[in-house]
């Protein structure tokens, strides 16, 4: 006669127990993980897109202190909300309508003058929108003056919830002959970024580094770590 060895109903149930416990500790990080990939490549990706269609605009149509712009300006509103003049919503109608032609696939919106208004500027197939911008044509003088800029959210599902909105917005610097990120240098990262102030300047870290682990240690530094130890 041979024995049959088999797990008891116990023994099946701890190690089921002890599973789940793990999954559970394990799981939110492999999402979270999954998520901050997800979002780098959509910031890439947007960049790419977005700055060759500047480009292909701007040998066109000339650079953009010559589109008929004026510079962005604030008011109040009847309720004493700080919003965007009638004027400057104008011309970001006009700088998007001078843009649209270089994309591909764009859901068009115009920008409220709310600044905190839902109302999306462009709406990307994969959810990316620029939710706000301004702009500054008298000062474009030079190749690196500073134009304007523009602020890209990677979902718009969270644009209610501040603390998550706030991670993934993304900034970007309008230049008289190209877009660039904000945050690419050392001083703007560590000053805005890294220490969680304004993480819209983190843009440069995302798309040189391609990692937003200056959301778990803050020791990262442009020359002599560019992610967190794992």
């Amino acid at each position: 006669m041979f024995m049959k060895k088999a797990f008891t109903l116990a023994e099946v149930l701890v190690t089921l127990g002890i599973i789940g416990i793990v999954a559970a500790m394990t799981l939110p990080e492999i999402i979270q993980d999954y998520r901050e990939k997800e979002t780098v490549t959509r910031v890439k990706k947007f960049y790419s897109v977005f700055s060759q269609a500047y480009t292909q605009a701007v040998l066109e149509n000339g650079t953009i202190d010559t589109w008929g712009l004026t510079d962005s300006s604030r008011t109040q509103d009847d309720d004493g909300n700080d919003i965007h003049s009638d004027e400057s919503v104008e011309n970001y109608d006009k700088f998007f309508q001078i843009i649209k032609p270089y994309l591909k696939n764009i859901e068009y919106k115009k920008i409220n003058a709310n600044v905190n208004d839902k109302t999306r500027g462009y709406v990307m197939p994969d959810g990316n929108s620029i939710i706000s911008m301004w702009l500054l044509p008298s000062e474009c003088t030079s190749d690196d003056a500073y134009c304007g800029d523009f602020y890209l959210l990677t979902d718009n599902k969270y644009y209610s919830n501040k603390e998550k909105r706030e991670k993934l917005t993304f900034a970007f610097v309008i230049r008289k002959h190209r877009i660039e990120p904000f945050g690419t240098d050392n001083n703007t990262f560590k000053n805005y970024c890294l220490n969680g102030s304004n993480y819209s300047r983190c843009t440069g870290w995302v798309i040189v580094n391609g990692n937003m682990d200056y959301l778990h240690c803050a020791d990262l530094d442009y020359n002599t770590k560019t992610k967190c130890s794992k």
